[in-house]
């Protein structure tokens, strides 16, 4: 049965200047807003299966350094059996030009965080007029989206899943699709402080979402485009796809809210544990030192459980204001 009653099942896919066809890759580009001479426009690659089905909506780089994303999308379309593939896979390879080319978590012309502005303002800056049309596109195009994200340069991250389930039928679909995707540490996320994602906004918009994401801290490993790839390749059996079970585990980890911690203090970051580690309320998990090598802030869990989400790059210099843990309370099964 299927799970979209709405789904594209017999019109080409159109992303900017890239027509899907059946049976191929197309490529092709999408206009995301206007330097002062030119177009700003991101890549667009279509994979279009030999049998219709569903639209997955694939993005990379809403954040400019998380590059984990797009080698994880080329990696999918290299391997991909388009034979076997039913449907369409529209790849967005980057949602934020010009944080990519600033290499810089944030949008470097106003400063906004691209991926907490959602629904965003056709009227706004420019942020919040990306982000409008960002969700116009893929909630046009997709029947479900997929944002691969991996930390960045300034941070490090477990591997983990993030949706929003409000108790709606997308929401539900969202959850499903969390667990296919791979990843160990399932985070159903109704905090404010996402409210303004995009996965939150398409998935109140009436379709599912999720966010996957691994690894950061500057450097890129074979595990983490791995994780990226088979969580594409998970969802896309998991929306019936492609063939096969999409993979399972003994254990699952389920995250309720996050705390994001700042420094007090500026200095040298020491952490004393990884991410995805389990911490409890008190335990004594980071040292900020200054340059004599003194301690000047203890840092210490300040909820009863929880996991690290992400920390700060080890031994990195670091301003107080900076974060340096998120922290997601460990919920139960």
């Amino acid at each position: 049965m299927s799970l979209f009653p709405g789904e594209q099942v017999s019109m080409s896919t159109v992303v900017g200047t890239a027509i899907g066809e059946r049976g191929k890759i197309t490529r092709g580009h999408l206009d995301l807003g206007e330097y002062p001479d030119g177009a700003i426009r991101s890549p667009v690659v279509i994979a279009t299966g030999a049998s219709p089905g569903p639209v997955l909506w694939l993005q990379a780089c809403i954040h400019g350094p998380e590059v984990v994303g797009p080698l994880a999308i080329q990696r999918f379309l290299k391997t991909v059996d388009l034979g076997q593939l039913k449907g369409t896979v529209a790849c967005l390879m980057l949602a934020n030009p010009l944080g990519f080319r600033g290499y810089n978590r944030l949008t470097p012309q106003d400063g906004y965080n691209l991926n907490r502005v959602f629904p965003g303002d056709a009227e706004g800056h420019y942020s919040y007029q990306l982000a409008h049309r960002l969700l116009e596109v893929s909630l046009a195009t997709g029947d479900a989206m997929l944002d691969l994200h991996s930390g960045g340069d300034l941070t490090i991250t477990c591997h983990y899943t993030l949706f929003h389930n409000d108790g709606s039928p997308q929401g539900a679909v969202s959850e499903r699709l969390a667990y296919a995707s791979g990843a160990p540490n399932i985070w159903n996320s109704l905090e404010p402080s996402l409210a303004g994602a995009h996965f939150a906004a398409y998935t109140k918009r009436g379709k599912p979402a999720l966010i996957v994401e691994s690894g950061g801290g500057a450097r890129v490993t074979e595990e983490d485009i791995a994780r990226l790839t088979q969580a594409v390749f998970g969802v896309a059996q998991a929306l019936d796809m492609l063939a096969g079970e999409p993979p399972k585990r003994d254990r699952y980890r389920l995250g309720a809210d996050a705390i994001h911690m700042k420094a007090t203090r500026g200095g040298l970051f020491l952490p004393f544990v990884a991410p995805g580690d389990d911490v409890v309320r008190g335990q004594h998990i980071a040292d900020i030192v200054d340059l004599y090598g003194d301690v000047v802030q203890a840092v210490h869990c300040p909820v009863e459980r929880a996991w690290v989400g992400s920390i700060r790059r080890p031994h990195m210099p670091i301003y107080n204001g900076d974060q340096v843990f998120e922290l997601v309370g460990t919920r139960e099964a």
